[in-house]
């Protein structure tokens, strides 16, 4: 399957509704704060930057690390390096196995190959659901932050 030039191509407004509406329901059944960011390129001052630092980056300028709980998960695509990383904040590491995210990671990889770029991040926020289910402490309050997929 060809690749679509851009991740807005890959990813039209539809789909990025239908992630957020994916995501909203695995927030409420888990606890947890997901958030999806496409990016088509690096910014110049992140050439150097690993995809952990620029993830690590990305989860701050999201302000993910806000949440009272610290069950921020930041979901990365480099759409053009065709790269991508899961980064969970501390609340969730103290819940979930290391492999968690290796398992996460594995599903996109076998979609995005596949050129299933929508379907690759709605398993991706499933495999995450499957992972959290029944581990993190329900918060008492609503969530904190939008469930918008971001693509820039």
């Amino acid at each position: 399957m060809d690749h679509p030039e851009h991740a807005t191509q890959a990813f039209p407004k539809e789909a990025l509704e239908r992630i957020a509406h994916k995501i909203a329901d695995v927030e409420e059944a888990t606890g947890s704060e997901i958030r999806v960011s496409i990016r088509d390129f690096r910014d110049a001052s992140e050439a150097g930057l690993s995809m952990k630092e620029l993830a690590q980056q990305e989860f701050g300028t999201l302000r993910l690390h806000h949440n009272d709980a610290r069950y921020g998960i930041l979901l990365l695509v480099l759409y053009h390096e065709r790269k991508f990383y899961v980064y969970g904040d501390e609340g969730v590491h103290r819940h979930v196995h290391p492999e968690t995210w290796n398992d996460v990671a594995k599903t996109l990889t076998k979609y995005f190959s596949e050129g299933a770029y929508e379907a690759g991040v709605m398993e991706a926020v499933e495999r995450i659901a499957h992972h959290l289910k029944n581990k993190l402490p329900k918060p008492s309050e609503k969530h904190e932050m939008s469930a918008e997929v971001t693509v820039r």
